[in-house]
């Protein structure tokens, strides 16, 4: 039994059919990775903020945390503003959060400078492209369509498409899956401990994207190359990166 079936076996997820090998798959995280969605996620918080009676917080403040999620988020913004949040303010907000991402979720959201090139340049040596996010799938599927790179992937997967999410090995191996490839052939690139931490327990190389919100000490630790700008990403990189032994 290969990785991936091993995976999908234990955590009772759906079993779908293997495809041949060799064919490189290259999965991406998207806030942080892709595109810069730091400006719109803080518009969202500081949309609450502001509702609330509290001040808003700095763009800059908030893009380390900016892939974490909203109530991780909301968390920060409340603990900055002094005030103590309960759990049932948290969970209005939090939709109220939403409610506001998803009507915005592009106002200044962009691809990182090279990031369309890079995907051109895989895509053109027949590489599967994917995304796995902690963002929901239909967020993630929303903000692809409107920048128009939606069609480019061949699967989208968010934090709750499977049982599990990043760090979780399932959520890797499932959108390797599902976009027709294997774990054998898979990178991943993203820009945070969460994202190498997923690649290391999948058994598939990471590529730390050191632009990106939160390439710490410890998700450098773990990534089998760096890149400092999407130029750097090319098939000849991904062909080279180490696999984990």
């Amino acid at each position: 039994m290969n990785a991936l079936a091993s995976i999908l076996d234990l955590t009772g997820a759906e079993r779908l059919p293997q495809p041949a090998t060799g064919v490189p798959v290259v999965v991406f995280d998207l806030d942080g990775t892709l595109v810069d969605t730091a400006p719109d996620l803080a518009a969202s918080l500081n949309h609450c903020l502001t509702g609330d009676g509290l001040p808003p917080v700095d763009v800059d403040r908030l893009r380390p945390i900016a892939g974490r999620g909203a109530r991780a988020m909301l968390l920060a913004g409340y603990e900055w503003g002094g005030r103590p949040i309960s759990d049932e303010v948290l969970s209005r907000q939090t939709e109220r959060f939403l409610a506001y991402y998803a009507a915005h979720v592009a106002d200044h959201t962009r691809p990182y400078p090279g990031a369309v090139a890079a995907l051109d340049r895989l895509a053109a040596h027949g590489t599967i492209l994917a995304v796995c996010t902690n963002k929901t799938e239909a967020l993630a599927k929303l903000l692809l369509r409107t920048l128009g790179l939606a069609d480019r992937f061949a699967a989208i997967c968010g934090a709750d498409t499977f049982t599990e999410r990043k760090p979780h090995p399932l959520h890797l191996a499932g959108t390797v899956a599902r976009a027709g490839g294997r774990l054998g052939d898979a990178v991943m690139i993203g820009d945070t401990d969460t994202d190498m931490e997923a690649a290391r327990r999948a058994g598939i190389p990471g590529v730390l994207a050191l632009f990106g919100y939160d390439p710490d000490p410890a998700a450098r630790g773990k990534a089998a190359r760096m890149i400092a700008h999407f130029d750097d990403l090319t098939t000849a990189l991904v062909a080279r990166t180490p696999r984990p032994v």
